[in-house]
């Protein structure tokens, strides 16, 4: 090619490129999908954690104090209705029967002697009430001792098991302090839990609940809400409920770490939505998507109420939403064009 044709050609491309209208490329848009939204009533569970007791605890303790003459049982021990579980040194006891056994006959010589006199009007009738007031006083100390004596010994109340054993042979107790933690056999089971004070206005006594135990993965322990308190915890702030196990034929033990699920009784309204069309959560606030008529995305701020699954239940101002962006959400920004995938 000769010089001058090859400076038309380049000359004739030149032009036809600066007459050609550049292209403007059009905004991109975001593909998502949809789904509809509804208030629903349902029940709201709080959820917490508690520890395993027997429902039927007792304490056992002697009538008197003195020093502990034997124990006939150990911690875990199963006892039957009746069985000794623990004696004192009967001694002094004994001795203080026989004290007020002799001074209830000598009472009893006394008062027949003063009858006989005032029968002969040798004694005043003064006299003969004095004995008979000596004789009831002395008749009442011989019982008080052999109350003592018929209490110095502790026997099983039932069928049972020995949960907790505070004293050992040899030591000198008060009167009344706790020897053993007894429970009886066939026993329902308890749960102690506490509650904020938030959870606490939605429980009432009655409500269905059910209870897990780590000794147990898998199993879940029907369970009713039998006491709620009226004050609270001045340790721990928190407001105590108790809830009754149904007869299990599982084995239980005392101070099992229990993870507790309550269903109140009353039903609320809220808004389930997809777990993931939530975005920007941070406890319980969120954001979630909707698509406006100009098919744009429109970010709307949400209250989380709880999580149930794969939904969440939220409160927000959704009037006359219908749909909300439940897949793409997490790339969007708000405002920006979208185009919804069936």
């Amino acid at each position: 090619m000769k010089p001058i044709d090859l400076i038309i050609v380049l000359t004739v491309l030149l032009i036809g490129c600066r007459n050609t209208t550049p292209k403007i490329s059009s905004p991109e848009v975001a593909i998502i999908r949809v789904t509809e939204v509804a208030p629903e009533t349902i029940c709201i569970p709080v959820h917490s954690t508690g520890i395993l007791e027997s429902s039927e605890e007792v304490k056992l303790s002697f009538k008197t104090g003195g020093i502990i003459d034997k124990i006939a049982v150990k911690e875990g021990d199963k006892v039957r209705k009746g069985d000794i579980l623990a004696t004192l040194n009967l001694s002094e006891i004994n001795a203080q029967v026989n004290l007020s056994g002799n001074g209830f006959e000598k009472a009893t010589r006394d008062y027949t002697r003063a009858k006989n006199l005032y029968a002969d009007s040798v004694a005043t009738l003064e006299q003969l009430q004095n004995a008979a007031t000596a004789l009831s006083v002395a008749k009442s100390n011989l019982d008080i001792a052999q109350f003592n004596l018929a209490h110095s010994q502790i026997l099983a109340p039932e069928n049972g098991i020995v949960l907790k054993q505070f004293s050992r042979s040899n030591e000198l107790i008060a009167s009344g302090f706790p020897i053993f933690l007894f429970g009886t056999s066939g026993m329902n089971w308890k749960v102690r839990t506490g509650l904020s004070d938030r959870d606490f206005v939605r429980i009432n006594t009655g409500d269905s609940a059910y209870v897990t135990l780590d000794a147990w993965p898998g199993i879940r322990f029907p369970a009713v809400v039998d006491q709620v308190g009226e004050m609270s915890n001045p340790m721990t702030g928190t407001y105590e409920i108790e809830l009754i196990l149904t007869t299990t034929s599982y084995r239980l033990a005392t101070g099992f770490i229990a993870g507790v699920e309550v269903f109140p009784s009353k039903k609320e309204s809220f808004i389930m939505i997809p777990v993931g069309a939530i975005i920007e959560a941070d406890g319980q606030s969120g954001y979630i998507y909707s698509v406006s008529e100009s098919m744009t995305a429109q970010k709307i701020k949400i209250e989380i109420v709880t999580i149930i699954g794969s939904r969440a239940a939220i409160r927000g101002n959704l009037d006359g939403i219908r749909e909300i962006i439940s897949e793409g959400a997490a790339y969007l920004r708000d405002g920006e064009k979208v185009k919804i995938v069936k």
